[in-house]
């Protein structure tokens, strides 16, 4: 029965598309490889050293692996992503990794998948998905302005009109002011509600340039920084830094946190993003040169429904539950969030993630 397990096993490995493993760390070797691991790295008839195939990995992935399958020593390792470059032509690999002993000897057996493909969709919906959030936020913000002013000016007019007693102007301005309520409360819904559903989504954590993520994040700030008359900023001496992170909730996170900033920093101010790489950890700060948070309000800032909430300086509405869904999101990747802000003198909040 025992052979013949091994046996089907066999087989399978033999006949399958993904690519199956068996590695000695003692000898550094691979002491089996199926034919599609062959055929997918143009090996030749002979096992192949781990140089060999260290050698087609990423520079930037290679201590990542190496560190990885050290763990196998402890536990399975399960989803390890990696890029690699074959014959010119550059791809992502999904590797699932588990420690055996056979014979007083210990082998590294697991499976590879080409997740190429999928990478490229997910890079793609990612940068779009950032980029939307970007945008509402700026749109949003733009609209909130003029749109307050209409308001306030159809205000003025009913109260002169209402001297003059016409009363069909009244109708049109009471038209006016509710339609651009609505436009207003239109946005602000849409944008709360897109917060509200990505947080429902259970967390996925995979490796990111988080340096290249926010760098990519941030630029549709900085080219309309002009327009929104606030000065934005990136800052951080890392050009790449990886981390395991669930990269839409986090991109998410900064940008509410921006869309705060914008929502009590004046025309003129400046808002400020950095990151930084300590030893066991990474810091992320954002800082805006606005009006501060209420020294009151500074010990319930995160709770659900905080009393803390509050109009942004153009009117714009906020949701109770945005700050309490930041920091819930923060700790799931074991991080932790906290702020420092002086009223009329800015607000900076600090996310610490830890590397490991």
């Amino acid at each position: 029965m025992v052979f013949m397990t091994h046996s089907l096993f066999s087989l399978l490995a033999e006949s399958s598309s993904m690519l199956f493993f068996a590695y000695d760390p003692a000898a550094a070797q691979f002491t089996y490889i199926n034919p599609a691991f062959r055929t997918f790295f143009s090996l030749a008839s002979d096992m192949p050293k781990l140089e060999t195939f260290m050698a087609m990995v990423h520079p930037d992935d290679r201590n990542y692996i190496i560190e990885r399958f050290e763990d196998i020593a402890t536990d399975s390792v399960d989803g390890i992503e990696c890029r690699f470059t074959q014959n010119s032509t550059n791809g992502a690999l999904r590797i699932n990794a588990y420690l055996i002993t056979e014979q007083d000897k210990r082998l590294i057996v697991g499976h590879a998948e080409d997740i190429s493909v999928y990478k490229q969709y997910i890079n793609t919906i990612l940068k779009h998905n950032a980029k939307k959030n970007a945008i509402l936020n700026i749109v949003t913000h733009d609209l909130a302005g003029p749109l307050g002013t209409i308001s306030n000016l159809s205000e003025i007019l009913k109260k002169e009109t209402i001297a003059n007693e016409t009363t069909k102007a009244l109708v049109h301005l009471d038209m006016i002011k509710k339609i651009s309520k609505s436009c207003t409360k239109l946005i602000r819904d849409f944008l709360n509600q897109e917060f509200l559903a990505s947080a429902d989504v259970p967390i996925v954590k995979r490796r990111v340039d988080l340096a290249g993520s926010i760098r990519e994040f941030t630029k549709q700030y900085l080219v309309i920084q002009e327009e929104l008359s606030i000065d934005f900023c990136y800052r951080t001496d890392e050009d790449i830094m990886y981390m395991d992170v669930d990269e839409d909730k986090f991109i998410q996170v900064l940008n509410n946190l921006l869309s705060n900033s914008m929502k009590f920093t004046a025309a003129g101010g400046r808002i400020s993003i950095s990151l930084e790489e300590r030893e066991h950890d990474v810091l992320i700060s954002v800082s805006d040169t606005g009006i501060g948070i209420p020294e009151k309000y500074h010990g319930v800032l995160f709770e659900k429904f905080t009393p803390a909430r509050r109009n942004g300086l153009r009117g714009e509405e906020t949701i109770g539950l945005g700050m309490s869904i930041i920091k819930s999101i923060v700790e799931w990747h074991n991080g932790r969030i906290w702020f420092k802000s002086i009223e009329n003198k800015g607000t900076t909040f600090y996310i610490e993630l830890p590397k490991k």
